[in-house]
C-alpha cells in the first residue's frame, strides 16, 4: 500500500508541474511588452521635448509582479516515523483516506510482529547446507521460551491494533480469510449512514471493554465489573438514540448476543421468523436479568422459568422439537448430515442409535453381577454392532469420515473405563 500511495502522488505532483510549465510559458508571453504597449497602463515609451529637441525621456523602471510557482514537490520520508502515533498523524495531515491508512499501518505493524515471531523459529546456527535437520532443531528449554514469547506476541498485536488504529483484530483478520461481508449482510436493512455509525459505536464499545478486561489480566474485580455494566447502558442509550423503535428491535435480532446463542442452540428446531422472535424476546428478558442474578440457584430458576414460557408459546409437540435441539448431540448429528448432503431423517437416526448404544454401555457398567472379562467382550459387542449401523445409516466412505471426528465416539464404546 505504501507503493501505491507513493505512486499516486509521484503522479499527481508530476501533473502539477506540468501545468505550472504551461502557466508559466502563458504569463511569460503575456508579459513580454511590446512597442506602444502598456502595461497596468502606463505607456512602455513616453516622449517629451528637451532643449527643444525630441528627446526620449527615461521611465522609472516599472515594478514587476513576483510570480511564485509552488511545485508541491512531496517526500515519503516527510510523512514515514517510526512513530505509529506520529506516522498516522502525518498520513492525516496529507489527507490519506483512512481505509489506506488502517491498510498502511496494519501490514507495517503485521510485518514488525512477523519478523518478532521468526526469531523464535529457529536456534540462531549458521545455515549449513551439510547439516541434517536435527542440528537446527531447538532444544527443550528454547522451545519453551519460543511458546511463552509468542504467546506475549499474540497477547499484544490485538492491544497495539486496537490502541492505535480502534479495530478489532480478529474481525480484520477474517476480512482477508473468512467472510468481509458479514456485516452488510446484518445491517443490510439500514441505510448507509446508520450503518457507518453503528460500526463506529461497535468498535468504540468494544476498545472500551478490552481495555477493563486487557488491565485486569482475565481476573475482573467488582469495579471492573461496574465499569463494564455502565459501558453497556451507554451502548444501550446510543442506539436507542441512533436507531428508531423497529430498527433496534431488528437490530438485536440480527447482532445481539442472544440472538447468536439462539441460532446455535436451536440447530435441527427450524424455528419459522415468528417462533424465533417469541423464543428471541423471552429469552433476552431471562439474560437481562441473569446480570443481576447473585447465585447459581437464581440463574437455574431463571432459566427454567424461561423454559416453561417457551413451552406455552410453542404448544407441547412444538415443545418437544424444541427440547431435542437443545441436545448437543442431536446437533451434531444435523450439522454432520447438512455438511454431508445427507437427509435430516438420516441425523435422527445417527441421534437415536448413539442414544442406544450408550445407554447399553452404561447399564453394562454399572451391572456389578457381570464378570470382567464377560464385560469387556460385551462392551466389544456394543462397538461392533454400532459401527455396522452406522456403516449402513450413511454408507461406508462417508461413515470413514464421520469415526474420523464427529462419531469419535464410537470408539470409546468398546472402553471398559
Amino acid at each position: 500500500m505504501k507503493s501505491k500511495l507513493l505512486i499516486f502522488l509521484v503522479l499527481f505532483n508530476l501533473a502539477l508541474i506540468a501545468v505550472g510549465y504551461y502557466l508559466l510559458n502563458r504569463f511569460s508571453s503575456n508579459l513580454a511588452p511590446s512597442r506602444n504597449t502598456s502595461v497596468r497602463g502606463i505607456p512602455t515609451n513616453e516622449f517629451q521635448l528637451a532643449n527643444g529637441k525630441a528627446a526620449l525621456k527615461p521611465l522609472p523602471a516599472a515594478p514587476v509582479e513576483k510570480i511564485v510557482y509552488v511545485t508541491n514537490q512531496f517526500d515519503w520520508s516527510q510523512v514515514e516515523s517510526s512513530d505509529y502515533r506520529a506516522y498516522i498523524k502525518n498520513l492525516r495531515a496529507v489527507h490519506c483516506p483512512e481505509t489506506t491508512i488502517k491498510d498502511i499501518i496494519l501490514t507495517d505493524i503485521m510485518k514488525l510482529y512477523a519478523a518478532q515471531r521468526g526469531q523464535f523459529y529457529h536456534n540462531g546456527r549458521e545455515f549449513k547446507f551439510w547439516e541434517t535437520d536435527e542440528k537446527r532443531k531447538l532444544n527443550a528449554r528454547q522451545l519453551e521460551e519460543r511458546e511463552k514469547q509468542l504467546a506475549t506476541i499474540d497477547k499484544e498485536i490485538p492491544s497495539v491494533l486496537r490502541e492505535l488504529l480502534g479495530i478489532n483484530y480478529e474481525r480484520e483478520i477474517n476480512k482477508y480469510f473468512v467472510d468481509s461481508g458479514e456485516d452488510e449482510r446484518r445491517l443490510n436493512f439500514l441505510p448507509a449512514e446508520k450503518k457507518s455509525r453503528l460500526l463506529a459505536l461497535r468498535e468504540e464499545i468494544e476498545g472500551m471493554k478490552e481495555r477493563i478486561l486487557e488491565a485486569a489480566n482475565g481476573n475482573p474485580s467488582a469495579a471492573d465489573l461496574e465499569a463494564l455494566q455502565k459501558i453497556e447502558a451507554q451502548r444501550k442509550t446510543e442506539l436507542e438514540r441512533l436507531l428508531s423503535g423497529s430498527e433496534l428491535a431488528e437490530f438485536e435480532l440480527r447482532t445481539s448476543e442472544t440472538a447468536d446463542r439462539l441460532r446455535a442452540s436451536l440447530i435441527g428446531f427450524n424455528p419459522t421468523e415468528s417462533e424465533f422472535r417469541e423464543i428471541f424476546e423471552l429469552q433476552r428478558a431471562v439474560d437481562e436479568n441473569l446480570t443481576s442474578a447473585k447465585t447459581a440457584e437464581e440463574k437455574l430458576a431463571a432459566q427454567k422459568q424461561v423454559q416453561e414460557q417457551i413451552k406455552q408459546q410453542l404448544g407441547p409437540e412444538r415443545f418437544v422439537d424444541y427440547e431435542r435441539a437443545q441436545n448437543p448431540d442431536f446437533r451434531s448429528a444435523i450439522l454432520f448430515a447438512e455438511v454431508n448432503q445427507l437427509p435430516v431423517s438420516t441425523a435422527q437416526t445417527i441421534f437415536d442409535i448413539k442414544q442406544v448404544a450408550e445407554a447399553e454401555r452404561q447399564n453394562l457398567l454399572s451391572n456389578t453381577s457381570v464378570q470382567d472379562r464377560d464385560r469387556v467382550e460385551a462392551l466389544k459387542a456394543i462397538q461392533a454392532e454400532t459401527e455396522k449401523a452406522l456403516r449402513q445409516t450413511m454408507g461406508t466412505k462417508v461413515y470413514a469420515n464421520y469415526s474420523q471426528g464427529t462419531g469419535s465416539w464410537v470408539r470409546q464404546l468398546g472402553a471398559a473405563k
